[in-house]
């Protein structure tokens, strides 16, 4: 006898093309997609309903960043205190359980997915529809007399098995037209969710989900590549121009009119993949006004130390390009990274002071060592006084935005940070 399975996905504003993905993995498996995947937001998860009957199997898919997990936590602990811990299945994902999978299960999560999920969800579907046990799984991680058990999966997830958005249960989002990172930043969390070869979704697929959602009315298209110019590229610090400008006119007349959004935040564009040709692309086609460049520091020797792959002058001159065909400049840089000293930082001071008097923007952030990345049991480099009244003063100018000061105050209460970060607040 075949068991009823729903599956819960808990929503916050960052994991939402990560559950469109999911999704999209389960519609290939449910036939009832209304009655079996609903979603919900953390705020509404105490209002949850469950099936008590014996025959439905509910299963609670939740993703946490390191700085909300606790958080997640405390809201897990109240639904089974209301529902009780026979009611539901937890299973986590996302950043932080990918990181750290011992810990997130000693938080009292009955299983962690490591990594990509969407065949490890598949399988879940199969598994408990059958009657059959959850162990069996690779992927799926579970605690066993206080002992981390399981396997990884072997083979990465194949993007054209699954579109990027549902189709049979509407899910409007970022589309996301690849995966994986080659560079390994020290800093990180991508190339260990996604690993480091990167893999991109065709043109003809994102050409039909384009085509599919302009049809349910959505009006603009932001896509989704941890380098958004590095679009089917195979050559370190070389766009694909002929591939960049086949993906956005295809999508553009797919779109029936709507707006395309690439470069811009959270895709951000490495600045060694910066060329006049690929930048006037982008401006024939999208409706961003402004870059992201992944500019990180203005620091060689940091950006040495933290393995970016590029150097201080690819931050200038991808500025320059940038400005020169029309579009605002805007930097990430981080502030904090271990070992980074005060002429490090005066270096990145003097870069934004630079770049800023052309007209450029940057958004400062202080770095958190996130877990499963190389940097994960590093020491963060915290401000001093005069460094923070020049960061308010830049940012009084117009020059810096940014998180940087609350996200200095959670850095240094490491680890016992994120307790009281609510994202909805």
């Amino acid at each position: 006898m075949k068991n009823r399975v729903r599956f819960t996905f808990v929503r916050d504003r960052l994991n939402r093309t990560a559950i469109a993905c999911l999704i999209a993995a389960l519609e290939h498996e449910v036939d009832d997609v209304t009655g079996s995947i609903r979603v919900v937001t953390l705020k509404d998860l105490l209002n949850l309903d469950f099936d008590s009957s014996q025959r439905a199997v509910e299963v609670v898919c939740i993703s946490a960043m390191t700085v909300n997990f606790p958080y997640v936590v405390r809201l897990v602990k109240a639904l089974r205190a209301r529902w009780g811990s026979d009611a539901f299945i937890t299973i986590a994902g996302g950043a932080h359980p990918s990181g750290d999978p011992s810990n997130a299960l000693r938080a009292g999560l009955d299983y962690c997915c490591v990594g990509e999920g969407e065949d490890v969800i598949r399988e879940v579907a199969r598994n408990l529809a059958a009657g059959e046990r959850l162990e069996t799984i690779d992927g799926l991680y579970q605690l066993e007399d206080d002992r981390l058990v399981g396997r990884p999966r072997r083979v990465p997830v194949d993007l054209s098995s699954f579109r990027a958005l549902p189709t049979r249960m509407r899910f409007p989002t970022y589309i996301e037209i690849g995966r994986g990172c080659r560079w390994g930043c020290g800093y990180c969390q991508t190339p260990g969710i996604h690993g480091r070869v990167e893999r991109f979704r065709s043109v003809e697929e994102i050409e039909d989900i384009v085509s599919v959602y302009a049809g349910l009315g959505m009006k603009d298209f932001r896509f989704l590549l941890p380098n958004s110019l590095g679009y089917a590229s195979v050559e370190d610090g070389k766009p694909n121009c002929e591939a960049l400008e086949d993906l956005l006119a295809a999508s553009r007349s797919a779109a029936k009119g709507g707006r395309l959004y690439l470069g811009s935040f959270p895709s951000e564009v490495r600045p060694d993949y910066v060329t006049e040709d690929a930048i006037r692309i982008l401006k024939a086609y999208v409706s961003n006004t402004k870059l992201v460049i992944g500019g990180q520091s203005g620091s060689d020797r940091m950006l040495e130390l933290i393995g970016r792959g590029h150097g201080v002058e690819d931050i200038r001159c991808s500025c320059d390009i940038i400005s020169s065909c029309g579009f605002v400049p805007a930097v990430d840089l981080v502030l904090g990274f271990p070992g980074e000293t005060s002429g490090d930082r005066q270096a990145t001071f003097n870069l934004v002071e630079e770049l800023g008097a052309k007209g450029a923007i940057f958004y400062i952030h202080f770095f958190m060592p996130l877990r499963g990345t190389p940097l994960a049991g590093g020491e963060p480099v915290f401000l001093t006084d005069d460094e923070r009244r020049n960061l308010d003063r830049l940012a009084q100018e117009g020059i810096v935005r940014g998180r940087w000061r609350s996200q200095e105050e959670v850095a240094s209460e490491w680890p016992g940070q994120g307790e009281e970060q609510d994202p909805h607040r």
